[in-house]
């Protein structure tokens, strides 16, 4: 009995981490998911893992170094800002999980992880950004023609 005890709590203080990030992205878009890391893990692998607890079993999404076996997911490694941005396009419900950006150590027993939460809505977003672009073309009084201010301004 004691020893079951003993290793659940070993279990969870193993997953345990510091910092838990929420994310929320709608189907068909896509998300960036920004891990910082300590300055002294620049030129160690990085990746995103995925599932319950890393430590039992690294289901590796994509990683420093290496093609992801889902081409919507790619990896990019700032080495001066110390972040490492994961990016996930053409985002799907089964995409929504708990995800873990990781930075291995050694042997990978001893890896830097943060927890990841991936929420995914249904439909389009609740946002449209709109761009209004205002043109304004200057002609003398006997130039001005519809036909030369759409040639000449662009709009079609």
């Amino acid at each position: 009995m004691h020893l079951f005890l003993s290793l659940y709590i070993f279990l969870v203080a193993v997953c345990e981490t510091n910092e838990i990030l929420t994310f929320t992205a709608h189907e068909r878009g896509t998300v960036e998911i920004q891990c910082s890391y300590k300055s002294t893990d620049e030129e160690h692998e990085k990746y995103l893992g995925r599932g319950k607890c890393p430590r039992l079993k690294k289901d590796k999404v994509v990683e420093s170094g290496s093609a992801a076996q889902d081409k919507r997911f790619s990896l990019t490694d700032d080495k001066t800002a110390h972040i490492f941005t994961v990016t996930i396009t053409d985002l799907r419900t089964e995409d929504q999980d708990q995800y873990w950006c990781g930075v291995k150590r050694g042997l990978g027993i001893f890896d830097d992880f943060t927890e990841i939460h991936l929420e995914i809505k249904h439909g389009k977003s609740e946002y449209t950004v709109c761009v209004s672009l205002a043109v304004m073309c200057l002609y003398s009084v006997k130039s001005v023609t519809s036909s030369s201010f759409s040639k000449s301004c662009g709009i079609c």
